[in-house]
């Protein structure tokens, strides 16, 4: 399973990362983990069936867009968005997002969303 991490920062992509390599590594879950700067990078190598799973940390506007784009070019790829408000919560549910957290993240919710992103919830 290949996943795409993109954090706003390049600390939080290495908080997620962790947190998804920790839920997987505890339910042996075989997972290819792809951390990514911006949507720069998501975009950089993305093409459908790229990705199992996007963890998409980019807020506000921009990762809700992302998010649309992303769906738009690959509906069978889980999606979890991460934002400061709840603003797009709705939105991001109605394009099928598995889960949307707000910042500041807690530890349950990250391991939620790594079941989530891996298909185990």
């Amino acid at each position: 399973m290949r996943l795409a991490i993109c954090g706003a920062n390049p600390a939080e992509t290495g908080l997620l990362c962790s947190a998804v390599r920790t839920y997987c590594a505890d339910t042996g879950i075989p997972a290819e983990l792809c951390p990514l700067n911006g949507l720069a990078g998501l975009w950089a190598d993305f093409r459908p069936g790229a990705y199992q799973g996007v963890l998409l940390g980019v807020g506000d506007t921009a990762g809700f867009l992302a998010a649309r784009q992303l769906r738009e070019r690959d509906w069978a790829c889980r999606l979890v968005v991460i934002d400061d408000t709840e603003r797009f919560a709705i939105p991001c549910l109605r394009l099928h997002a598995a889960d949307f957290l707000v910042r500041p993240l807690r530890p349950e919710q990250l391991r939620r969303a790594a079941a989530r992103l891996t298909g185990r919830e």
